[in-house]
């Protein structure tokens, strides 16, 4: 759905290609960019090159920078903290097999979502998050967490790549999922939500189970997912559910002008 052009500053220190993350302007009204790759080499003007993306990051405007590590990626790390970056979480991505394992739960019908569901789906997806990167970040916050979180949910209405499913139970939306099909065996959750007020009652795992029993339904050999470290109960439920955590990967912030913050409306 979103075009964007990679940049790249590079020397014999340091290789570091990024870009702007149009995604985002609609949450943040303003720029924001991620670094998609970054090595570090030998010699001593790393942080010169660094430089060269800063004063990118200051002509765009830019108001927040992502960046993602394999966790044993410590010099890198070591680096860019140096730079101003921010360690923000460990993000896992967890995967499951055997799906037969799972069985249906005659309580709970699962389906397409359509249309007319995207203002509920989105009004759950804007209000049950509190663990999301920008939610824990001290210079983001909630509210744009929040923001990030709904518009998520309604681009994956129209995103070709992506699909909508709807829980119900007694005919009323009790979950949602956000399903990717990398290959035809496999899926990935990327977006699960419970509506408000369902936490802590046992649903969750129902849902989960339920949801695992349909993907072998369809054909689906192994289901992952993406969950971050500050999500402690969803980490649990996913390890009774038999999920494999491979190592994870460390998520970095940097906010060139300070704390973010939405205009006045």
């Amino acid at each position: 759905m979103f075009s964007y052009f990679e940049e790249r500053s590079e020397s014999p220190a340091l290789s570091l290609c990024y870009h702007l993350a149009p995604w985002d302007r609609p949450i943040f009204q303003a720029n924001t960019a991620a670094i998609s790759s970054i090595h570090m080499g030998i010699g001593p003007n790393a942080a010169q090159t660094f430089d060269v993306f800063r004063d990118w990051c200051i002509g765009n405007d830019v108001k927040l920078v992502s960046c993602r590590l394999a966790q044993d990626r410590l010099i890198e790390c070591a680096f860019l903290e140096a730079q101003g970056f921010r360690f923000i979480e460990l993000n896992y991505r967890p995967t499951v097999g055997r799906l037969e394992r799972f069985t249906e739960d005659a309580g709970i019908v699962i389906c397409p979502a359509v249309g007319a569901d995207a203002a509920e789906i989105t009004a759950i997806a804007a209000q049950i998050f509190e663990t999301g990167r920008l939610h824990v970040d001290p210079q983001v916050g909630p509210e744009i967490g929040n923001r990030r979180y709904a518009v998520w949910a309604a681009n994956a209405f129209r995103h070709p790549g992506q699909r909508v499913l709807k829980c119900l139970m007694g005919g009323r939306i009790i979950a949602f999922m956000v399903v990717e099909q990398p290959t035809p065996a496999s899926r990935f959750w990327s977006l699960v939500g419970l509506a408000p007020g369902l936490a802590g009652q046992g649903l969750g795992r129902r849902v989960w189970q339920a949801m695992l029993a349909f993907h072998h339904r369809e054909g689906a050999q192994e289901v992952s997912t993406s969950i971050s470290s500050h999500n402690v109960a969803v980490h649990n439920l996913y390890v009774s559910l038999g999920f494999r955590f491979p190592a994870p990967a460390i998520t970095l912030h940097w906010c060139p002008f300070g704390p973010v913050k939405l205009p006045a409306s």
